[in-house]
């Protein structure tokens, strides 16, 4: 090694992205400039794991990586790694060998994380997070994982969303898709499809506002955007709705408390949750991103977000 690292934080994530770009110039800003890796760099660059340590090539220094005592996960490779590679091809046991020896270094590694490794994949699990939020006492739909169409209409008289228990992206050809939530009632036949795979069915909370809710340790910050007839129910689908959330300075309490009860329970010390409110005052967890976006919402709230994880980050060296 070149250099001491003890005092050097580290950032997960792709060098290109906006939220890591904009937590590196908050560190900067306070004389904690970090090093910077995913696995797509990894990969290209080679590690080394020993009995007692691990080193990663970093801009051409070997870094061990238990001496960065501080770190925050963004993401562990970039959106589309792997996509696209036929199952049991050389290529294929490549990356899979890959990942594993990226994941166990990252988990071996004695880092202060924001949010652990093991903490974070917990968190992303959905039926974790409606496990989690009936043990809690928060507000969460009426919600079945299933296969089976019967099922769902045995269960559901009224509007249903049909959602991708896992990311809902994959490579259609060289085009990247997604499949969205969608709204249907329990008569739609689209529903006999799920047979081909487990769907997370909830009742359609019909929304007033979608609550874009971001936690950094007990701080909260929020972002609503209001609901106009014939919007769809996932507000992803719809481009402008990326940069039209509203700040919210007085963040529902019950949101508010119930999001940093989430974030406790998994013990993320960065969470990024949807939440909707209804027309009668009902607040409802809907999702939780444990290493999710938040520079869509306004420009004091993501500023003030990256300066809260760069104090989080650089308080733990």
């Amino acid at each position: 090694m070149k250099r001491d690292a003890t005092s050097t934080p580290l950032i997960v994530g792709d060098i290109d992205d906006p939220h890591v770009q904009s937590v590196r110039a908050a560190l900067i800003s306070r004389d904690a400039a970090p090093v910077i890796l995913d696995l797509n760099t990894v990969m290209s660059a080679g590690l080394t794991i020993f009995e007692d340590r691990a080193v990663v090539s970093i801009d051409g220094e070997w870094i061990e990586t238990s001496r960065l005592r501080s770190g925050w996960l963004r993401r562990m490779h970039r959106a589309q790694w792997g996509l696209g590679v036929e199952t049991g091809t050389v290529e294929a046991l490549e990356l899979g060998t890959w990942h594993s020896a990226y994941s166990w270094m990252l988990d071996d590694a004695e880092i202060q994380w924001v949010t652990s490794p093991r903490n974070l994949r917990k968190a992303e699990g959905k039926i974790d997070q409606w496990r989690a939020a009936r043990q809690l006492g928060v507000d969460y739909p009426h919600t079945m994982l299933t296969t089976s169409a019967q099922a769902v209409r045995s269960e559901y008289q009224c509007e249903v969303i049909v959602k991708p228990l896992g990311s809902g992206q994959f490579l259609d050809g060289t085009q990247m898709k997604t499949v969205y939530a969608e709204s249907m009632l329990p008569t739609d036949p689209r529903l006999e499809n799920l047979g081909k795979a487990p769907f997370i069915v909830q009742e359609r909370i019909k929304a007033k506002r979608h609550w874009r809710v971001v936690t950094v340790g007990a701080q909260v910050w929020a972002g609503v955007l209001p609901v106009e007839p014939g919007d769809p129910a996932d507000w992803r689908r719809t481009a402008e709705n990326h940069t039209s959330f509203e700040e919210q300075g007085d963040v529902n309490a019950d949101i508010a408390n119930g999001a940093i009860a989430v974030a406790g329970h998994f013990e993320l010390g960065y969470s990024s949750q949807d939440w909707v409110e209804t027309s009668e005052g009902r607040t409802v967890l809907l999702d939780v991103n444990p290493s999710g976006q938040w520079l869509f919402l306004p420009e004091r709230v993501g500023e003030e977000v990256a300066m809260a994880l760069a104090d989080r980050i650089a308080g733990a060296i």
